[in-house]
């Protein structure tokens, strides 16, 4: 591919520090439903899953039956509790976004609401205009592709000429779905390493601008 048309990030862990927030929050609302689970093992197992789905796993694990109406306003509310009190930005975020020079999105599968209230307090909110595109729009999620189909038809790009930023699992296999490349973000270890043509690992958002322009592609100034 030598021309790149948009760039498209995650939200959650590769441009906001949120992971380890998130599961703290899991691991809050399932023990005010009295079941108490590890946060080590929550971060490990539940990188990149939707709420939904993880609900779904423990309430089997469990044998127990909990309403996802129940469970998602709890674990809302202390997302938001503990983003207004904890939350920074993946180191380099910023001044990677600054000197990107074509059309970027954000697409999660967290709702719009999150990556507003995320990407506004730490100041990259202005860098996506109405380009916020979460898996709750379209009802469906990463890994499934359909999200970043659903994001390059809305900005008026062919998917396979983007490039996918993400640092989970789920989200490396959509970008692959859709023919992207993807850039595959690994600072942490818990992350399953992934090989196929279409990815490369990295472990530095600042390592981007050299890897793209090595592939002779104009993205950063």
């Amino acid at each position: 591919m030598s021309h790149i048309e948009a760039v498209f990030f995650d939200c959650d862990g590769t441009l906001v520090d949120s992971e380890v927030i998130c599961s703290r929050a899991y691991v809050a609302m399932f023990r005010e439903f009295g079941i108490t689970l590890d946060l080590t093992e929550v971060f490990r197992r539940f990188k990149g899953v939707k709420l939904y789905e993880i609900i779904d796993i423990i309430s089997k694990e469990h044998g127990v039956a909990l309403a996802k109406a129940a469970l998602e306003p709890v674990y809302r509310a202390e997302v938001a509790r503990l983003f207004d009190s904890e939350l920074e930005s993946i180191v380099g975020a910023n001044t990677l976004l600054e000197s990107i020079k074509m059309p970027m999105c954000v697409v999660s599968n967290g709702p719009v609401s999150k990556m507003q209230h995320s990407l506004g307090k730490l100041g990259m909110l202005h860098h996506f205009p109405d380009l916020l595109f979460s898996g709750y729009d379209i009802q469906r999620w990463k890994p499934d592709p359909a999200l970043m189909f659903h994001a390059a038809k809305a900005m008026n790009v062919n998917v396979e000429n983007c490039i996918l930023v993400d640092d989970s699992s789920a989200g490396a296999q959509s970008g692959i779905a859709a023919g992207m490349e993807v850039f595959y973000f690994c600072a942490d270890p818990h992350n399953k390493p992934i090989d196929h043509p279409k990815v490369t690992t990295f472990t530095d958002l600042a390592q981007l601008p050299a890897l793209w322009k090595a592939r002779g592609w104009d993205i950063t100034r």
